[in-house]
């Protein structure tokens, strides 16, 4: 409903997408093969809602291992087959799996418990606790309400209410009104104005399975200095239950709903149509996508959408969810007096009743299955007349790759005992396993087959389902390859298991990760927590502490043996790896599958296979055209997606390449359903069992380290600076505010560290080197242009340093619980760790340091691979119309510089490894490097460390060589204007103003960004003029005051833009204005992003225009900073307050770069 997230800068634009590499990550072109995929399952999880605008994005949540002991059909949700499937083990001992975040989603697997011990199966048998201060209630209308106090951020609270209707409730004439009436009642409620210039923060999303309103509040309002509790229940119970419906907030709305429809519909958004058409073929969710038809949208009437929110905006079909700081929010009665006002508030809405003869009707019930819809299941004894699925193929010239998704829909398990948390750990390991071993694929070649292969098993409340995926994405000419390493990847596991020693490894590495978790449960945000709430309660999870999950996890996870593991593995993966050969592998499995390597409910099948391929490649079978979606169902929520205006049965036959004009330079890409799915069943692929790999206990060894400490003699120097903790933001916790450290070693290396407790038993490390793409060559050649970007994905490609295998230090990381991230902006090239703080974290994560800048891996397959997908991202430029719009805007804003844009295939091919290493090292000069450390360290063991693994980095004898030349914009007489075309079977437009802006640390003309800091006035509550206007000139002096002056700017912008050109005119549904500034680099720009349909591109770049220069004629106002402060400052306080150790690296990074203005 709202401008979603605002980009930063046209170069976010043309920023390759992130790719998780060796033990580095990237954001860089191309894939996304993970590999500390385990050390990411700490309390940041994502969950499986997908992503609607800023405010329905799938949040970071934390993961509760919960399953049963029995087979559950979910009601209507199972169809008759799998009823009779699970009927059959009644009363015997069944394991489900529980949640467990691998991307964006919840690994679920089943398995059985097997023989074990009389007590071991009293304690399987045992219910999961629900946690002690979860509070569920019920008012007499039918209204259900959750709460859940939270502490994080202090001093705020999440009301969420959800209404459970959504776009798989409507019918054939209603495709769009689910999401029309979300719009009408948020944005026409006059109560919800007044959350604004409060410090509250709201919007709304639709979904299929229900629809959500949502405030996030802090608990005093910020205008008014009154609860704001009372204030935000009202707003959401007159946004639900009291619409008004005026028929000029309709036709608003149905303009933006339209211009939604057009902003989004993009070739990834029709891929996602085409992959839930053919998954959910048989029931609503293959064709009744929230945005509707927009036909239906533009021509429905208002008694139509009032029929359809009188039918289900109901107080019996709500579920309100309040998670928060609740000391404070009733008037400091907590939760019994938030209880109460939640009583008052809606205790009075009306119960929903049927219609009654002269009478008052039943009162209306909630569905008790939601979405309401039946699922086909792959598991089971085959059906009369069931058959083999073939491959559904969509076809696009826009697509880039070969992407294939095979399909396994299974019944969803509630989650509940701790039978089901052991089988969890049971199916991640097993799956973690799998997909360590297809990643390590990649790396074995200089070309490798595939650009990702990725398995995941997933719970889904919104699909009412459990769908197990394989994806298989690689170029055209490699799709064949690409699925033999998937099928044989999965076949080993499948016919062989895992082994020993992985069973071992990944053991204690998702313990380790167990134990981070629950560290970390009260540090977690209320909102993550409220969706991760919403999340259980919605598939019949238990919601659980995550301290009481480690605690239980501990009692079984020696119970585990390799055999039951295995047995997750036969059974979960036999849909793949016995495609085509399904009667044949039940026959053989017989009546009791756990007799014959399986887990109790046996094979699995496939239900559903579908290829999305480009329609043409170039002549040595490469790509031609644009990008992939990252995940299925990502777009699909609104206002992150767009649906087209025909459904999406008829998407496949929008463009017929037989009849398109073929590209220059292209030919067809004629590959055939028969010819992928005989791929797939394929007998000639061997298997062989896999061999042990050797996890390394150190990278480096003491004596190695004791030679080099004897050889280089590092010391500590004194620091020319130092900081006071009232120079820094106080720590919103109960801990002590402590002062930055700082070291300064011989070698050149700086150190900040600072110690928090707001993340438990874990820190971030941030190495920066000044230099980023503006180090970059130009011009065609060994060092030429590009040669930091594709020379960085280098390092990332090899993924190892020192003599050992990049699995050795996959292995290592995940072991470790280390993530890391490799990646160059346009002035820094930063290598970031987040780690947990257990048994020598923060020793391993220094060796990693220490090896990568003394020892890296600089490898010509690696720098081949690299290569190869700076070349694929290139060419899937010119097929994106926003990325080709903002590279257009980059070359007239920056003429001939070509620094700060992506690379030619041309210059990429001429780059060499040599050229690329010294580039690169060159930054990584121990002088030009700084190391930022925040998180739960002792600050007494960091320094000898820091000696003995920074200190050893060996020093050299010439400065480093680092470009402080900023980018020349040009300034034309007049404005430029660029267009361009992009054939597309659905056309969209977008348009971009842009121009030079000041860089971060530049002066208004008050004073010197390079003087020192004055310390601020104290005023008096009485204060003489003259006081007052000496202490705005100290404060105008202050260095950040410029940034934060254009941080308001930028809010009061993106207001005026919002209210003139979306809301008034309704020329478009998304408009938003950004500053890209920069520390080191004197010039930074603007940009405006407006995006509308092709015969009002002109009309709203006009209006956007217009804004902008109005600015210097319309003079802000009081009222305009006043809300501009209040959103400024209630964001970074919510940052503060719930990402303070990650928002604490920038701020010692801005601090070192404004020290370095000092002549520090």
């Amino acid at each position: 409903m709202s401008n979603p997230g605002i980009m930063s800068g046209v170069s976010k634009h043309l920023a390759p997408t992130a790719g998780h590499i060796g033990c580095f990550t990237s954001r860089l072109p191309a894939r996304r093969l993970v590999t500390s995929h385990l050390a990411r399952q700490n309390v940041a999880r994502r969950h499986l809602r997908p992503s609607g605008s800023s405010r329905a994005k799938p949040r970071p949540s934390q993961a509760c291992f919960k399953s049963t002991a029995r087979p559950s059909c979910r009601g209507s949700n199972v169809s008759n087959k799998s009823s009779s499937i699970f009927g059959d083990l009644v009363g015997q001992r069944f394991l489900s799996v529980a949640s467990r975040r691998h991307g964006s989603k919840t690994i679920v697997a089943v398995t059985m418990v097997g023989q074990a011990s009389a007590p071991m199966q009293e304690l399987l048998g045992e219910n999961l606790k629900q946690a002690d201060n979860l509070r569920l209630g019920q008012l007499e209308n039918g209204l259900r309400y959750v709460m859940l106090p939270n502490k994080v951020p202090p001093q705020r609270f999440e009301a969420h209410l959800e209404m459970h209707a959504g776009s798989v409730d409507e019918q054939p004439n209603e495709q769009g009104i689910a999401h029309m009436v979300e719009h009408i009642t948020f944005l026409g409620s006059k109560k919800r104005e007044s959350l604004l210039g409060t410090g509250a923060r709201s919007n709304a999303y639709t979904d299929f399975h229900h629809t959500v309103f949502h405030v996030h509040a802090p608990l005093i309002n910020g205008t008014t200095d009154t609860l704001m509790l009372p204030q935000v229940l009202d707003v959401l119970a007159e946004v639900a239950f009291e619409a008004e419906f005026l028929t000029t907030r309709i036709e608003k709305e149905r303009r933006a709903v339209m211009a939604e429809a057009q902003m989004m519909n993009t070739i990834e958004y029709r891929v996602d149509c085409q992959l839930l058409q053919y998954l959910h073929e048989e029931n609503a969710l293959g064709f009744r996508f929230p945005i509707g038809k927009m036909d239906q949208v533009e021509t429905v009437s208002r008694q139509v959408l009032h029929d359809f929110w009188k039918r289900w905006y109901f107080p019996g079909n709500a579920t309100l969810y309040l998670v928060g700081d609740f000391d404070g929010a009733a008037g400091g009665g907590g939760m019994d007096a938030a209880e109460k006002l939640i009583r008052d508030t809606f205790g009075r809405i009306p119960a929903g009743r049927l219609p009654g003869n002269g009478v008052p009707g039943a009162l209306k019930q909630r569905q008790l299955v939601r979405p309401p819809v039946q699922h086909r299941f792959g598991c089971g004894p085959l059906q009369p007349g069931e058959q083999t699925p073939g491959v559904s193929v969509f076809r696009h010239h826009l697509l880039q790759h070969f992407m294939l998704s095979l399909f396994c829909k299974l019944p969803v398990q509630p989650q509940d005992t701790i039978a089901g948390m052991r089988a969890g750990f049971m199916a991640r390991l097993m799956l973690s396993i799998l997909q360590f071993r297809i990643n390590s694929r990649y790396s074995t070649t200089a070309c490798p087959p595939f650009i990702s292969i990725e398995m995941d098993h997933s719970d889904s409340a919104r699909e009412g389902c459990t769908v197990s995926t394989l994806t298989v994405t690689a170029e055209p000419k490699d799709w064949k390859q690409a699925i033999e390493v998937a099928v044989q990847e999965v076949r080993r596991l499948q016919k062989y298991g895992v082994t020993a020693g992985e069973l071992a490894n990944y053991k204690a590495a998702l313990m380790r990760d167990s134990e981070h978790v629950a560290a970390q449960w009260e540090s977690v945000p209320s909102v993550d927590t409220l969706d991760y709430c919403m999340e259980c309660l919605a598939l019949n999870h238990t919601f659980m502490a995550q301290e009481e999950a480690h605690v239980r996890l501990l009692e079984v996870a020696d119970s585990v043996t390799l055999e039951e593991v295995n047995a997750i593995g036969a059974s979960v993966l036999s849909y793949i790896s016995h495609y085509r050969k399904e009667a044949e592998l039940l026959e053989e499995v017989g009546h009791d599958p756990s007799q014959n390597g399986y887990a109790l409910w046996g094979p699995t099948r496939m239900t559903s296979i579908v290829a999305c391929i480009p329609a043409f490649m170039d002549a040595s079978g490469q790509s031609t055209g644009g990008g992939m979606p990252m995940q299925r169902g990502a777009s699909l929520t609104t206002s992150e997606h767009i649906d087209p205006a025909s459904p999406p049965a008829q998407l496949a036959d929008m463009e017929d390449p037989n009849n398109a004009d073929i590209p220059e330079g292209a030919i067809r890409f004629n590959v055939t359903a028969e010819d992928i799915a005989s791929a797939l069943a394929e007998d000639s692929i061997e298997v062989e069992a896999r061999a042990e790999v050797e996890v390394p206990e150190h990278l480096i060894s003491a004596e190695h380290l004791d030679q080099l400490m004897a050889e280089h003699q590092p010391r500590f120097l004194p620091t020319a600076t130092s900081i006071s903790k009232e120079d820094i933001p106080v720590i919103p916790s109960d801990e002590p505010s402590e002062q930055i450290i700082q070291f300064k070693l011989s070698n050149g290396i700086k150190v900040n560290a600072r110690r928090t407790l707001n993340e438990p038993k874990a820190a971030m490390l941030r190495m920066i080197a000044a230099g980023g793409r503006a180090n970059n060559g130009e011009g065609v050649g060994p060092s030429g242009a590009g040669v930091v970007g594709v020379g960085v994905r280098t390092l990332n490609e090899a993924g190892t340093v020192g003599q050992w295998a990049r699995e050795q230090v996959e292995l290592f990381c995940i072991s470790k619980l280390i993530n890391c991230v490799l990646e160059p902006d346009e002035e820094w090239v930063f290598l970031d760790f987040h780690f947990a703080m257990r048994e020598g974290g923060m020793q391993s994560v220094l060796e990693l340091v220490h090896m990568f800048l003394n020892e890296p891996t600089w490898d010509e397959a690696a720098m081949e691979r690299a290569k190869q997908i700076w070349v694929s991202h290139h060419r899937s430029l010119t097929k994106s119309l926003e990325r080709s719009t903002a590279d257009h805007v980059m070359e007239a804003m920056l003429g001939p510089e070509r620094r700060f844009r992506d690379p030619t295939p041309e210059e990429i091919q001429a780059l060499s490894l040599d050229g690329m290493c010294k580039a690169v090292m060159d930054m990584l000069h121990p002088e030009n490097v700084e190391i930022n450390i925040t998180g739960d360290f002792d600050p007494l063991e960091l320094e000898p460390l820091v000696l003995r693994y920074l200190g050893t980095v060996a020093p050299r004898s010439t400065p480093p060589v680092i470009s402080t030349t900023s980018p020349q914009l040009v300034q034309p007489q007049t404005p430029q204007r660029v267009q361009w075309h992009l054939k597309d079977s659905d056309e969209r437009a977008c348009a971009y103003i842009a121009g030079q802006a000041p860089a971060r640390w530049f002066s208004f003309g008050k004073g010197n960004p390079k003087a020192p800091v004055e310390a601020p006035i104290q005023l008096p509550r009485i204060a003489p003029p003259h006081l007052v206007a000496q202490a705005n000139d100290v404060r105008r002096r202050h260095p950040l005051y410029p940034m934060v002056t254009l941080n308001l700017l930028t809010e009061i912008m993106n207001g005026r833009l919002f209210t003139t050109v979306r809301d008034s005119l309704g020329l478009t549904y998304d408009v938003n204005f950004e500053i890209q500034s920069f520390d080191r680099l004197g010039a930074g720009w603007f940009v405006v992003n407006v995006t509308s349909t092709p015969n009002k591109i002109q009309e709203a770049m006009d209006a956007s225009l217009r804004v902008l220069r109005h600015m210097l004629t319309d003079k802000v106002t009081a009222r305009e900073v006043l809300r501009a402060r209040r959103t400024v400052l209630t964001r970074h306080e919510t940052d503060l307050k719930v990402r303070f150790m990650r928002l604490l690296l920038p701020f010692l990074t801005m601090w070192c770069a404004y020290s370095c203005c000092l002549g520090c």
